[in-house]
């Protein structure tokens, strides 16, 4: 599991739904390179010639010039399309739908179809320096790995001539940055590395990721790394931290036994540890439900507590301590961006 970020975005997202038919909302942090894969409807070999290929990147880099978000490689292949971009603060479909609607309008006046060109958004990978280094390769391989050609500096179909200088290199393809992320000196030193065949990392699963961070508040996870996957909270969210480490610190601060604390006994100091307890949980948002399932009482009685008046500087004390310990599933803690 990976760092929690605070990434106040400017197009916060929406909270997502429960039905699974309604899609989650896609969180990209700036500056991570992505692998996007859009494929055709059916698998069907529907970008057939250079006419095509070369009206899908006219488009593309019209989308692109108006976006804060880099292309570092491509591949126009007949069913699919790969792309490696740079994220930007714009969101990932508003430069797509700038790029694949005009395309899919284009495609079907030329090829007498009527219909969607493309089967659904893209399948999205966020990418470490290894996974962009190694994807980047890959992309460039894809003909290779066809059978269409046996070096990938044969066909034009993807951006590895541009690389090469072999054929011009357009303004919306960020050669230099490409060139970075796989550590190339040279323009033969690159087509080394692509004509060695790197294999990207295997990609994490985030399904369980996503049912573990429902427990910690208005949080989502974001697009999946190759060694973790990232949680972002959302602008104005709340992190729910665990209520049964309210009543640890609270019986450490006091010297009781957490047992003591959670159990029926009307000592005056037991009954303090209580209310701090319920207050301070209060203030970290928990509810007044799970501080009756960490005390072992009713919600009702719990409501009846928050009537009485706790020390305030105990209750803060416990904010502070709670606030420094917050982590997310894996140990990562809490962290700013």
């Amino acid at each position: 599991m990976g760092t929690v970020y605070n990434y106040a975005s400017k197009h916060p997202q929406r909270p997502s739904a429960d039905s699974a038919f309604v899609r989650r909302a896609r969180v990209h942090i700036p500056g991570v390179v992505h692998h996007l894969i859009w494929r055709c409807l059916n698998r069907e070999w529907l970008i057939t010639n250079d006419d095509d290929r070369d009206r899908y990147r006219w488009w593309l880099g019209r989308a692109l010039t108006t976006s804060d978000w880099r292309c570092v490689a491509y591949a126009i292949m007949s069913n699919h399309v790969h792309l490696a971009v740079v994220a930007g603060e714009e969101p990932l479909a508003a430069w797509s739908r700038r790029a694949h609607t005009p395309f899919a309008l284009w495609m079907n006046q030329q090829h007498g179809r009527l219909g969607p060109f493309f089967a659904g958004r893209a399948s999205d990978y966020a990418l470490g320096p290894i996974g962009a280094a190694t994807t980047i390769g890959y992309i460039h391989n894809n003909p290779v790995r066809a059978g269409l050609v046996t070096a990938a500096s044969e066909t034009e179909w993807t951006s590895h001539r541009a690389y090469l200088r072999l054929d011009p290199v357009p303004s919306w393809l960020d050669v230099d940055e490409g060139m970075r992320l796989t550590s190339s000196k040279s323009q033969e030193a690159f087509d080394a590395f692509v004509l060695g065949a790197p294999q990207p990392p295997e990609r994490p699963r985030p399904g369980r990721i996503t049912a573990a961070v429902s427990k910690l508040g208005q949080i989502n996870e974001a697009t999946p790394q190759e060694d973790r996957v990232p949680v972002v909270i959302r602008p104005y969210a709340r992190v729910r931290p665990d209520p049964s480490r309210v009543l640890y610190h609270v019986s450490r601060m006091l010297c009781l036994d957490p047992q003591v604390i959670a159990s029926r006994r009307r000592v005056p100091q037991i009954v303090r540890a209580r209310l701090i307890v319920a207050h301070a949980s209060r203030a970290l948002g928990l509810t007044d439900s799970d501080v009756a399932a960490v005390l072992g009482i009713s919600r009702q009685a719990v409501s009846l507590m928050m009537r009485r008046r706790s020390s305030v500087e105990q209750c803060e004390e416990v904010c502070r301590r709670i606030a420094g310990e917050i982590r997310v599933p894996g140990g990562s803690e809490l962290a700013q961006v």
